[in-house]
């Protein structure tokens, strides 16, 4: 288990990221904060991490730029993300959730990664990016144990009789014959069903299992199986290195989009508020956002290859 940051390079990785949220950097800045970055790799390490804090922290107006409008604000976020450090908010967002934490995992992706496993028993494991899980296979069962981000399972054909499970904090799911993807969201499991059914048990309730057929999607925590959604082929179309969206939100598109890079994207409001359809390429996310440049009214700036802006040109 990798040890937490240290807490002088983790202040430094935070006062950063409140400098850069209060106002964009200068020429000078921006050197500045890439030399650092660049100077060690634990600098690196601190700096993913308090992108980390900042996806998990992302709807609190503490982390705006409207609550970094003045000194005082600063130093009160500033504050927020040192005892977010301090009194192990980082033990499962951070060192549970990332791929430096997850070294001793079976199998593992960095992220922007994505990598396919076969198993003995002819199942097919498709890993996304910045993902981990375990497998246990022994006399009873047939378990994958997601540690972290996203998998597609395709159950083996080969009469294997033992049940199979994928486990995640919340709970676990039962291959029914099936193909499906899992993903670990804050607090929730997210499964999608593309084939056959599984059925999911909540950790704390398994008596209230739900079960989920092909085209359905459901979120689940540890004490219940929420309402239950449509699930698309296309959903499930990053095994093919593709995102398929259809009229969302570009601030949605970009928060998946972000999955794949690491390092920071910065969308205003007025941008994240314009729509986009199409099909785009995980493997390339520059040229995404080059594309996406091109067909709407914003524009996109690097101020290093560890930060973007996406502001509306309106």
């Amino acid at each position: 288990m990798a040890a937490s940051p240290d807490r002088k390079v983790f202040q430094a990785a935070a006062t950063w990221y409140v400098q850069f949220q209060a106002e964009p950097p200068t020429a000078v800045q921006r050197q500045a904060w890439q030399n650092w970055i660049d100077s060690s790799p634990a600098n690196l390490d601190a700096w993913n991490q308090m992108e980390q804090i900042q996806r998990n922290l992302r709807g609190s107006r503490d982390l705006s730029r409207r609550a970094l409008s003045s000194t005082q604000q600063r130093r009160q976020v500033l504050k927020l993300l040192m005892i977010a450090a301090g009194t192990g908010y980082l033990g499962w967002n951070v060192q549970q959730h990332t791929p430096l934490s997850n070294v001793w995992a079976d199998y593992r992706t960095k992220v922007g990664q994505r990598r396919s496993i076969d198993l003995t028993d002819g199942t097919r494991i498709h890993l996304n990016t910045g993902t981990a899980i375990d497998v246990v296979f022994d006399n009873k069962q047939r378990l994958i144990r997601l540690r972290e981000g996203e998998i597609l399972v395709r159950t083996g054909k080969l009469g294997d009789q033992r049940p199979f499970f994928v486990e995640t904090l919340e709970g676990r799911i039962e291959a029914l014959g099936t193909c499906f993807s899992a993903r670990h969201l804050a607090g929730v499991s997210r499964i999608g069903v593309l084939e056959d059914q599984v059925r999911l048990y909540p950790a704390k309730h398994p008596e209230q299992a739900r079960l989920l057929v092909a085209g359905e999607s459901a979120d689940f925590d540890s004490s219940n199986v929420g309402a239950i959604h449509p699930y698309r082929a296309t959903q499930a179309a990053w095994i093919n290195g593709q995102l398929i969206v259809l009229d969302v939100p570009l601030g949605e598109l970009l928060s998946e989009l972000g999955r794949y890079r690491a390092g920071v994207m910065h969308c205003d409001e007025r941008a994240a508020g314009l729509h986009v359809s199409g099909t785009f390429r995980l493997d390339s996310t520059d040229a995404v956002l080059a594309n996406l440049q091109a067909s709407l009214p914003v524009s996109i700036d690097y101020f290093t290859r560890y930060w973007v802006s996406i502001k509306h040109n309106g």
